[in-house]
């Protein structure tokens, strides 16, 4: 991406985004107040990275090279979707998942959309959904369309991690055997979107091949010109394999060292219980 051409024809409030930055910077004061004094030192700097990757994916550089560029716009995606929420329910407390599953209304809430299996099926089909061409083409030309679709994405990726994260007592909380099983499938889901975006043929969306369109920003939308960020290897259709590409390694990123974390979790409970058992060489005879 041109950062300078970026920042002379749009600005620094469209490059960087200081409203995101301000809402993320409340968020952190607020965790601060209220659950940092509960959480390890590895809690919150799960939550803090997370608090940043959120704001470069959605005020900083990515939000606008993802208009202009399908292969940028799926890296955002893939941090918003798949990196962002783990981090943040990584860095929440085990207090913070038993007190909403304990709360009568969210309990409500997480005992529908938390059920792994709709969880699962209500993510991989929103974002297979979202990148039907017709519906993305509308969305990155409608603010609330676009608002709207991106809010049941961040709220279904939410809900597809909260049973990874949630601790013994919390609803739906999962062995460890059965989270490796969850993350595996939830690989395989996510991969026939990727590949219909991989093989395609010809260039699927109109938003990187038309002319003027609505630059959507996190707090307002402003409509463009085409701005000269082509690159000469960089066609239409290359830069949307591309796109697919980057999702679908990703989402291996992601899951794999999802997939990691659980094993040596496993792992290590395994070897305390054994530690724990008596040696029968050891035991005493009659």
């Amino acid at each position: 991406m041109d950062f300078q051409l970026m920042m002379e024809t749009y600005g620094f409030r469209v490059v960087w985004g200081p409203e995101m930055f301000l809402t993320v910077a409340l968020a952190a004061v607020f965790y601060m107040r209220y659950k940092g004094g509960t959480a390890s030192g590895r809690q919150m700097a799960s939550f803090f990275v997370g608090l940043f990757l959120l704001y470069i994916a959605l005020g900083g550089p990515l939000n606008l090279g993802g208009h202009f560029w399908f292969s940028i716009h799926m890296l955002q995606q893939s941090v918003m979707y798949l990196i962002v929420p783990p981090l943040l329910l990584r860095g929440m407390p085990e207090g913070f998942f038993r007190a909403l599953s304990d709360n009568p209304w969210s309990r409500k809430v997480i005992l529908v959309f938390g059920n792994p299996i709709f969880a699962m099926f209500l993510f991989n089909g929103a974002f297979s959904f979202y990148h039907i061409p017709m519906i993305f083409d509308a969305a990155m030309s409608n603010y609330a369309l676009h608002n709207a679709l991106h809010l049941l994405l961040f709220f279904s990726a939410f809900a597809l991690w909260w049973s990874l994260f949630s601790p013994a007592g919390a609803i739906y909380a999962m062995s460890e055997l059965k989270k490796m099983g969850y993350i595996f499938i939830n690989g395989i889901l996510l991969t026939p979107a990727c590949a219909l975006i991989i093989f395609a043929k010809a260039p699927m969306y109109e938003t990187y091949t038309a002319g003027a369109h609505l630059l959507c920003l996190p707090f307002y939308a402003i409509p463009v010109e085409p701005v000269a960020f082509s690159s000469p290897w960089l066609t239409p259709l290359s830069d949307q394999q591309l796109g697919g590409v980057i999702m679908k390694i990703m989402q291996e990123i992601s899951y794999g060292c999802l997939l990691g974390l659980v094993f040596f979790q496993w792992y290590r409970r395994e070897k305390d219980k054994a530690e724990d058992l008596p040696d029968p060489l050891l035991e005493p005879t009659l």
